[in-house]
């Protein structure tokens, strides 16, 4: 029995060596890997509270009591002319030799008992358990485009939908439920409620879309409720006068754990910026084939040669792991009919891409273009849209006193066939009937101010601006001049600056240093000293360009020689072609489903938009004569007008990763990976038990000790 305290030691340190393992392995970088075995083979997982240095301090201190144990001071036996303590030595050699021994070195006991537990608690262990009844749950359903497909019985939605109406079926009377789909953007289709028939309404009411899957907002939406940033009782909570700069944490958030399903195929991509905390996941996907079975139209192009003719260039795709032969039509639509067709033969070898090209020579009608004989389970990327763009040329007025620079440039053929020029005098500025009348009625996309400027802010047209040696009338701080500023660097991103080359070594005898510019002003060309040279002030929904040098002076000589270099061309190319709204007629952007339109009215009247399916929308324009349309939900040619002007656009799917159809078995959530049919439940957090266990063990041995020494 005297080896009984070294057995007891000894296996306080055998139960230490779990955690050892952890440590060393979370070292190693292997921590995510071991916390997917262990929840697999008992449900539990760990999260280290500290960094891995001061766990590994901690894990020492046991080592260290026992050290300190056998190294503390021991009574020396000393020979004393006494028999006063004998009978007391004598009990005590009668009592058991275990209890004394153990008794005597309970407080060690206790104290590697405590340490123990704190290394457990720091190890951040969870348990992930089931949930009884009384449970959240919310319903995911994805209704994307590639949800569409039958290569399962009817459709993936509709296998989603059936099994969604399973789950809500085998809930408790007392369970709450919510559905959510989600596309490229999510919405709630059916807040928590227990009543099951109206979710089962709910899920049933979902239709199919022809966006592209994206799981990010759905996933927010679902947080919002179990993962709440902050609470009202916190907020009500916050001293009156609380100091920003210090701000806590009065009262807790309380989220509502719950079970999230997710019923989708799985083509998203990964939300790897996402913590599930309290929500427990389940992905379910249709048991789809192994083999995608699709050929899909995923890239549609058109660019118009020197003679005007269209080439449109379609990107296709076979995801099948065999060869194709399939048939490409070029329909030109005149309203809902074909005016004209194209027909092209295509042989595609297995999980390969090609291209086919038709060259039309009257490109101003909508074009669709088909894939025939493909028999596939995907019908939507069988057929893409395009739209030529009706050329629009830029107006410009170009005020202020003669320069030949300007004027060369504004009269060349290049910049005749993207623009229409209005030559006005600095004189003009004050009369309504050539500038002021024009220039509040939208008449003009931009205004260059030559040396020159309105007079206030009400002269300031309803358009784009550039000031060339002079400055907006808002800006009313008098510039100082600096002599021969050096160009020391641009923003080559930029719209205007795009292209440019070796503007370092252009000359320049003087600028105006711009001062107290708006917050939100963009540095597009700067000089040493902070001296900027080409500055985008903000004047929503218009941009106020300001060069800060002129070309020319006040006396006609160059101030720079800049328009002796081909930047300068390109340069005014450039502000003419990004602020001057100008179309080369070649097609329209590329709009997916649920992307906002802009449409513009040069005359500001009404603009009439006619959906895919013949429904009509009028929308009157802002100040600037835009309207923003966001119906875009269908697939196809939208017409639109203003009574004068023709605008149209195509809305396709042109998606790679939608039109593939592969199965994916797993699905990646922040740090999480979920298969389909596994369950992820919300971890409860076993560290807290094991820091109170040590606090209570650190109470005993304190009393223990208190015991001996009175």
């Amino acid at each position: 029995m005297r080896f009984a305290f070294p057995v007891a030691v000894a296996i306080l340190i055998l139960l230490s060596l779990p955690a050892i393992g952890v440590l060393v392995i979370d070292s190693f970088g292997y921590g995510p890997g071991l916390n997917t075995w262990l929840q697999s083979f008992s449900g539990l997982s760990h999260q280290l509270a500290l960094s891995l240095p001061a766990a590994f301090v901690l894990l020492a201190v046991p080592l260290a009591l026992v050290i300190l144990h056998l190294l503390r001071l021991r009574r020396q036996p000393l020979v004393i002319s006494s028999t006063l303590f004998w009978r007391a030595s004598m009990d005590d050699m009668h009592a058991n030799a275990l209890f004394r021994w153990l008794q005597r070195n309970v407080p060690l006991l206790l104290q590697l008992l405590a340490a123990f537990l704190f290394v457990y608690g720091i190890l951040g262990p969870r348990l992930h358990g089931a949930t009884g009844s009384g449970r959240h749950y919310i319903l995911m359903i994805d209704n994307s485009a590639s949800m569409s497909a039958t290569d399962v019985p009817q459709t993936r939605l509709d296998w989603v939908k059936a099994e969604a109406i399973k789950q809500i079926d085998a809930s408790a009377e007392n369970d709450v439920g919510m559905v959510i789909t989600f596309n490229r953007t999510a919405e709630i289709r059916q807040s928590y409620t227990a009543d099951r028939e109206l979710l089962r309404t709910a899920v049933r009411g979902i239709k199919q879309s022809s966006s592209q899957t994206r799981l990010d907002e759905a996933l927010r939406l679902a947080a919002g409720l179990a993962n709440p940033t902050n609470s009202t009782e916190n907020e009500a909570s916050r001293p009156a006068n609380a100091d920003p700069s210090k701000d806590r944490t009065y009262v807790a958030t309380e989220g509502i754990a719950a079970e999230v399903h997710l019923y989708s195929d799985g083509g998203f991509p990964a939300v790897n910026d996402f913590a599930l905390a309290n929500l427990a996941f389940e992905y379910h996907s249709p048991p789809v084939r192994e083999k995608p079975d699709n050929i899909g139209v995923v890239r549609l192009d058109a660019t118009r040669d020197e003679a005007g003719q269209l080439s449109v260039t379609a990107g296709i795709r076979n995801y099948r792991d065999s060869q194709a032969e399939l048939t490409a039509r070029l329909d030109v639509l005149n309203g809902n009919r074909a005016a004209r067709s194209y027909m092209k033969p295509l042989k595609m070898n297995a999980n390969a891409s090609s291209e086919i090209e038709f060259t039309l020579p009257d490109p101003e009608l909508p074009l669709q273009i088909t894939l025939e004989g493909t028999s596939d389970s995907f019908s939507i990327d069988d057929v893409a849209w395009i739209v030529p763009a009706v050329a629009r040329k830029a107006h410009i007025a170009a005020i202020g006193p003669k320069n030949s620079i300007l004027d060369a440039f504004f009269g060349s053929a290049e910049t005749r066939k993207i623009a229409e020029i209005t030559r006005l005098a600095s004189t003009d500025l004050t009369d309504p009937a050539r500038y002021l009348d024009p220039a509040r009625s939208g008449k003009f996309e931009l205004v260059i101010f030559d040396r020159c400027a309105p007079v206030a802010d009400s002269g300031m047209p309803r358009a784009n601006t550039l000031f060339i040696g002079s400055r907006p009338p808002s800006q009313t701080a008098e510039p100082t001049p600096v002599k021969n500023p050096r160009i020391v660097g641009w923003a080559g991103v930029h719209p205007v600056t795009r292209g440019l080359r070796d503007l370092y070594s252009v000359p320049i005898a003087e600028t105006s240093r711009l001062t107290n510019l708006p917050a939100g002003t963009e540095r597009i060309i700067e000089s040493d000293g902070n001296v900027v040279l080409l500055a985008g002030i903000p004047r929503p929904p218009f941009t106020d360009l300001v060069l800060a040098f002129p070309i020319i002076d006040d006396s006609g000589k160059w101030n720079t020689l800049w328009p002796l270099e081909p930047s300068f061309v390109l340069f005014m190319r450039n502000v003419v072609r990004a602020y001057g709204n100008v179309r080369d007629g070649v097609t329209t952007d590329i709009t997916r489903p649920g992307d906002t339109v802009t449409l513009r009215s040069q005359t500001g009247k009404q603009i009439t938009v006619t959906t895919p399916d013949n429904h009509t929308q009028s929308q009157d324009p802002s100040n600037r004569g835009e309207i923003s349309f966001a119906d875009t939900a269908q697939l196809g040619v939208y017409n639109a007008t203003d009574g004068t002007e023709r605008m149209g656009f195509a809305v396709n799917l042109l998606d790679a990763e939608e039109s593939d159809l592969a199965p994916h078995h797993t699905v990646t959530v922040g740090s999480e990976t979920s298969t389909s049919g596994e369950v992820r439940r919300p971890a409860r957090e076993l560290w807290k038990w094991a820091v109170l266990a040590a606090l209570f063990v650190v109470l005993a041995e304190w009393w223990i000790y208190a015991s001996r020494v009175r």
